[in-house]
């Protein structure tokens, strides 16, 4: 990861309150490199900020609900991976025995980040 930019800068340049940042940096929602006194971002660090700025300024939410939204979106996101590569399983499959190795190779159904298991 290169960190490119100061995150109090690119805050101003976003219109994102700065303690909203550092409550994210705090949670660990982004990642950011402290240089002496100063906190660097990289470009998906930036891309996330953009996306909190946005759903607080355009919704008004506050930092709890964006978080909340923020765990969501990445859940769904890995969701929608999943059922890709259960469909692109299917394609490739010629029977249900090969459907069910493929999708065990894949380990699409273990665990997921909360335990369960799908």
């Amino acid at each position: 990861m290169d960190y490119f930019i100061s995150l109090a800068s690119f805050c101003d340049e976003i219109n994102l309150n700065k303690e909203s940042a550092m409550f994210f940096v705090y949670e660990g929602s982004i990642s950011v490199k402290k240089q002496e006194d100063e906190f660097f971002i990289d470009s998906e660090t930036a891309d996330t900020l953009r996306l909190i700025s946005e759903i607080q300024n355009e919704l008004g939410v506050n930092n709890e609900g964006v978080s909340i939204i923020l765990n969501l979106r990445r859940k769904i996101i890995d969701y929608q991976t999943k059922i890709k590569t259960i469909f692109e399983s299917i394609d490739k499959s010629k029977s249900i025995d090969e459907l069910i190795f493929i999708l065990e190779r894949t380990g699409i159904f273990k665990n997921t980040d909360n335990g369960e298991n799908i």
